[in-house]
């Protein structure tokens, strides 16, 4: 059966739907470059969904927001509309963002300790609602509904609330029998996660094909799924928590490990930091608290579950140091463990290989279509993520857009280079800016690698006396102030236009749209490299070690991916017309420059404003 929801194909989007068929069909894994505007979403769940409602599979729709369900669940409903196939689709969130508790300020581990708490204990009334012994009628009725059609994790939130059934809940209940399921990273990715995940749906593996949207994203989600950290600041909140409940045992050994820690740390000043080894903190903390490791670790967790028996209390911090504890003492190979000061002491047992909970994921899974707009160069993801080669078809779609709607240039004379970072640097920057921005019509965005060079161009753009209205991305920005500068932008496409400047990696140069040919340009400051802190060091060495390319894995291709998702912010539709302006010398350096598209074509130039004004017409 053909499920493609639209009359017409577009260039590329019926070699990538295609693709996909061929890979379900044999069972294997598809690693794709899919350029924005070819419809990766539709094209992804047509074949896949044919193959699962033939041969009794069930689909994983992962993506890394939640903004990013929107259009799968669209997606589902025009196919449901246009063909009237029976299938039954689930939205899940995460479940902090549909419980009607709304404490939304608690990461996901935290959260699942409290929901896991409530359940426990029976205080959730919400829970209780759903999991008396037999379904309400209004349950069933509203798990029928979203049986009936897909529904956007919002509305069944709305259901649920007026008839106060947990959401979580009867989202299991309807994902029982459902064809497709469209949930977050960590549903799948998170091993503890997706064991209860997967038991409550009564789904396995082998059963299933996963469909990864933004899949650029997934190395670095899933090391920080297996990271986890201690801080002086948990403890000292842990040891409120063991005075309050009276374990002065535990508020003792929580001091202890304070001491621990500042041994451990001593003389490091702020920025500092050093590798500590297993043993080494593990034997410390044995002869500070003097008591086993194991008892320290399972009373700390003992506590943790009291702390979360008290009334509207929804945090245990006796429960992340047990986590950390546990973890600590695990693997070597794929770790580093390192100390470092900030305001205070803080040690991780940071993960390096994505490839410890993704190779179980995909020797099991039926197949796998991991898919991105920036998935290049392939063969790095197919390695960092633990793809078996003889399973596995790589594949680079060329953009649909027309060519003669985009302008590329590459500055050569420019760079953010440590080494030649200096205030005559950033006035050239400022100059050239300045002189690309009076040739471009509407709006434009400026994308720098840091706030800091951000503010240090923007000083000497001041100089140039700039026809168009400033908007500037702050650092740690809350999401009605992003709101409110996007409408902004909106706002100054009707005058002169405007200026955003924000940051590679940051809230405006991923994940948002600029519909409607919002931006006319984009300009590309310098490269967004890691700080070359221990972190990355391990990474580097670990990759060198593992396929002999740290620095290509751990340190230049990741800041490659983020400058093109940045640049990517310009050409949105097949209607839209913009110029990208990469501003940095490295960019022509072959080690950089192998991870451009195969057909992104572009112009070397030192005067870019000549280029611009002859492209608008100017």
């Amino acid at each position: 059966m053909d499920l493609f929801p639209f009359e017409t194909i577009r260039p590329g989007q019926k070699e990538f739907l295609k693709d996909v068929e061929i890979s379900i069909n044999n069972r294997n894994h598809l690693v794709a470059h899919v350029p924005t505007g070819i419809g990766k979403t539709a094209a992804a769940i047509a074949p896949s969904l044919n193959y699962a409602l033939n041969n009794g599979k069930t689909i994983f729709f992962l993506t890394p927001k939640h903004t990013q369900h929107t259009i799968v669940i669209d997606t589902l409903q025009r196919i449901k509309r246009k063909f009237n196939v029976n299938f039954i689709a689930v939205d899940f969130v995460g479940k902090q963002w549909t419980c009607l508790h709304d404490i939304r300020d608690l990461d996901s581990r935290d959260f699942n300790e409290f929901c896991r708490s409530m359940k426990k204990d029976e205080r959730c009334r919400y829970y209780k609602n759903v999991r008396k012994r037999k379904l309400s009628k209004i349950a069933i009725s509203i798990i029928d509904k979203i049986k009936s059609e897909p529904l956007h994790s919002e509305a069944i939130r709305e259901l649920c609330g007026e008839n106060s059934l947990c959401p979580y809940e009867i989202c299991i209940e309807a994902g029982k029998d459902a064809n497709i399921i469209v949930c977050d990273y960590f549903h799948v990715f998170s091993p503890n996660v997706r064991k209860a995940f997967l038991s409550k749906l009564d789904k396995s593996l082998e059963n299933s094909i996963l469909i990864i949207d933004e899949a650029h994203n997934l190395p670095d989600r899933v090391r920080k799924l297996l990271s986890y950290n201690l801080t002086e600041n948990s403890l000292k909140n842990a040891i409120k928590e063991a005075n309050f409940l009276k374990y002065e045992i535990l508020s003792d050994a929580f001091g202890d490990t304070i001491r621990v820690l500042r041994k451990t740390g001593k003389g490091m000043i702020k920025g500092d930091e050093r590798y500590v080894q297993k043993d080494e903190f593990a034997d410390m903390l044995v002869e500070e608290t003097n008591m086993k490791y194991t008892e320290f670790a399972e009373m700390a967790e003992d506590l943790g579950e009291e702390v979360l028996k008290i009334p509207k209390r929804y945090r245990s911090y006796s429960n992340i140091i047990a986590k950390f504890l546990k973890n600590w003492i695990k693997e070597d190979i794929g770790y580093a463990r390192i100390l470092r000061r900030e305001k205070f002491l803080i040690l991780s047992y940071k993960c390096l290989d994505p490839s410890i909970s993704g190779r179980e994921i995909f020797e099991n899974v039926h197949s796998t279509i991991f898919m991105s707009g920036t998935l290049i160069p392939l063969d790095m993801y197919s390695n960092v993520l633990g793809l078996s080669p003889d399973r596995t078809l790589e594949r680079e779609y060329p953009s649909p857009f027309p060519k003669k709607n985009r302008l590329t240039i590459i500055v050569p004379t420019v760079t953010t280079k440590y080494t030649r970072r200096s205030d005559f640097m950033y006035q050239r920057y400022a100059r050239i800016i300045a002189g690309i921005a009076g040739e471009i019509p509407g709006n434009m965005a400026i994308f720098f690698p840091s706030y800091a060079i951000l503010e240090y161009v923007q000083e000497h753009l001041a100089e140039f006396g700039l026809n168009k209205y400033m908007l500037i991305e702050k650092q740690e920005m809350k999401k009605d102030d992003r709101v409110q500068l996007y409408g902004k932008l909106q706002n100054s496409h009707n005058e002169n236009g405007g200026i955003l400047m924000g940051v590679q990696a940051g809230s405006f140069s991923e994940g948002l749209d600029y519909a409607n040919n919002l931006l006319d340009g984009v300009i590309i400051v310098g490269l967004p490299l890691d700080k070359p802190n221990l972190e990355i060091k391990s990474l580097i060495e670990y990759y060198d070690f593992k396929f002999n390319r740290g620095w290509d894995y751990g340190y230049i291709y990741p800041a490659m991916n983020r400058a093109l998702q940045a640049a990517g912010r310009c050409i949105r539709s097949e209607t839209d017309r913009g110029v990208i302006i990469l501003m940095d010398e490295r960019f022509l350096w072959r080690n950089y420059s192998k991870c451009l598209p195969k057909d992104f074509e572009f112009i070397v130039s030192e005067v870019p404003e000549k280029y611009v004004r002859r492209f608008f017409g100017r």
